[in-house]
């Protein structure tokens, strides 16, 4: 089965190849973990392959997108100025929006299979209860019909994950990724959990992960990479005289990046390209 790539280092060998296609996916965490990043770097996976990318938030406009992506050294600007981007700034007041304006949007602006991200769910569905299921899972059902969605929800401050908010959309999708900030220091400051994944297999266990400027999230996945001898070098990825050529401040994050964990996949050297072309072009 064709897999949806991801775009975040290290995470597709832990789903069995990336998501599924016309899936929803949720991403889960609290402030700060990085479902921003996560939604950005997906959709730079998706600009690269020239694949249609929509970006829907209801507290982030066009601008904001933009800057977001450029502090982590990645150029958006000119795939919204050619249509492969569209970024949607919707002010949501109740359940019913899912039924008009929002579904319409996402028909509307785009030609076939498209990477969609919704962030965040979670004003969304704030102020519901369990008799909108029927709703939120028809909303998931016409984001399957259109293409592969990822969609970033906020861990409520209390911790509790027994509300309608967290619940109905963990229920009712595709595949679950719980994001955490531990804060116990370099190596378990940050891990995810993949809760589920429908109809794939999907690593079990918790994975501490990083997140670097230019790279983004990566995950040390070293564990769940069978069948290769060593590890991925700089010199994997470039010529000397290429290397020659890139940042010394992202060279050593790449650098980090790699000896972190095992990337054995030939669309790894392509991101980390890209990744540098983007970083380059932002700091003209």
């Amino acid at each position: 089965m064709m897999r949806i790539k991801t775009g975040v280092f290290g995470l597709d060998p832990l789903l069995g190849g990336g998501f599924i296609p016309n899936t929803v996916n949720v991403i889960l965490g609290g402030t700060g973990v990085g479902k921003t990043i996560f939604a950005l770097q997906y959709i730079l996976q998706g600009l690269k392959n020239r694949e249609k990318c929509l970006y829907i938030s209801f507290d982030m406009d066009v601008d904001d997108v933009v800057k977001t992506a450029e502090n982590m050294g990645w150029d958006f600007k000119g795939y919204i100025d050619e249509g492969l981007l569209n970024v949607g700034k919707f002010i949501v007041e109740d359940i019913t929006f899912l039924n008009n304006e929002l579904v319409s949007f996402i028909k509307n602006t785009n030609n076939g299979n498209v990477r969609i991200v919704i962030d965040s769910f979670t004003p969304l569905l704030s102020t519901l209860d369990y008799n909108v299921r029927k709703d939120v899972n028809w909303f998931f059902e016409q984001l399957r019909r259109v293409g592969t969605a990822v969609i970033t929800i906020e861990e409520p401050l209390s911790g509790n994950l027994d509300v309608p908010c967290i619940t109905l959309p963990s229920f009712l999708c595709d595949c679950l990724i719980h994001m955490k900030k531990l804060g116990y220091g370099e190596v378990l400051d940050r891990t995810l959990r993949i809760v589920k994944h429908r109809k794939s297999w999907h690593a079990e266990g918790v994975f501490p992960y990083r997140i670097f400027k230019g790279l983004g999230i990566v995950v040390d996945s070293k564990y769940y990479v069978e069948g290769v001898k060593r590890k991925m070098t700089l010199r994997d990825v470039f010529s000397e005289e290429e290397l020659e050529g890139i940042p010394e401040e992202l060279l050593k994050k790449i650098k980090m990046a790699l000896e972190d964990g095992l990337y054995y996949d030939e669309e790894v050297k392509h991101l980390i390209r890209w990744v540098v072309e983007c970083y380059r072009e932002s700091t003209k």
